[in-house]
């Protein structure tokens, strides 16, 4: 867990079924209190399910000194979220990330959906295990990326190519734009690779959280296989990238 220690653990009056959990909490020295059903719901809203962890927030990484960590040339995916205003969004696609066995999230630190609860709630405990990285400039966060070998692939309607035909390399970073607007010209110009879903329906985009898991899972598959047949490559993107300077 990334979380520090739970503060106080509230359940509200009359809510039945946490008996073990008010037991367990007690057990492990959490204060542990009741209140009022109102009383929670104004504490965490009113999808609380009886109970309410208080706990200390999340601590971000160092974006550098996590990149210097990780095993050279082994597969890793991070995702980067592009000015994301809405925190189910942004929980939505922590969920995804953790499941796919990311190794980070990067997120800007202005003007974006930041680590809320509201967040917090729709990663359903991703958040405590994903480390995430909340950056200045998410330009400069590509750029160091680039650095430590990764290939960015930006999700965009005008793709260039559409995702299953691209080839993700082993180290990639998935970038996934705003909600309405997408991606922000400076990010797309940082992208090796502009990836594209297929729209074959009446409507003209995807739910963010959507088009970043259907393209984590991709690359996850990609890297399956490139892992049962070490004749196919994953050094980097193929089909019609700006390439590297």
């Amino acid at each position: 867990m990334r979380h520090g220690r739970i503060r106080r653990l509230v359940v509200a009056a009359g809510a039945t079924g946490l008996d073990a959990l008010w037991v367990a909490a007690a057990a492990a020295g959490v204060t542990t209190e009741q209140a009022p059903r109102s009383a929670l719901d104004r504490l965490v809203g009113t999808d609380a399910q009886g109970c309410a962890a208080l706990v200390d927030p999340i601590a971000p990484v160092d974006l550098e000194a996590h990149l210097r960590q990780l095993p050279n040339g082994a597969p890793a995916l991070l995702v980067a979220c592009d000015h994301l205003q809405d925190p189910h969004n942004l929980g939505a696609i922590a969920r995804t990330a953790e499941a796919v066995g990311a190794v980070a999230l990067i997120i800007p630190s202005h003007r974006a959906a930041g680590l809320s609860a509201g967040a917090e709630r729709s990663a359903a405990g991703a958040l405590q295990s994903l480390p995430c990285a909340v950056v200045h400039n998410l330009t400069w966060a590509l750029d160091r990326c680039r650095s430590a070998g990764f290939w960015t692939y930006g999700a965009a309607l005008d793709g260039q190519v559409e995702f299953s035909q691209a080839a993700f390399a082993a180290r990639a970073v998935i970038v996934v734009g705003a909600e309405a607007r997408g991606l922000s010209p400076s990010v797309r110009r940082h992208c090796d690779v502009l990836v594209r879903l297929p729209m074959r329906g009446s409507v003209q985009s995807l739910n963010a959280a959507v088009a970043a898991g259907v393209l984590m899972y991709e690359w996850t598959r990609q890297i399956a296989l490139v892992g049962r047949d070490p004749a196919k490559s994953s050094s980097g993107p193929s089909g019609g990238g700006p390439g590297r300077s």
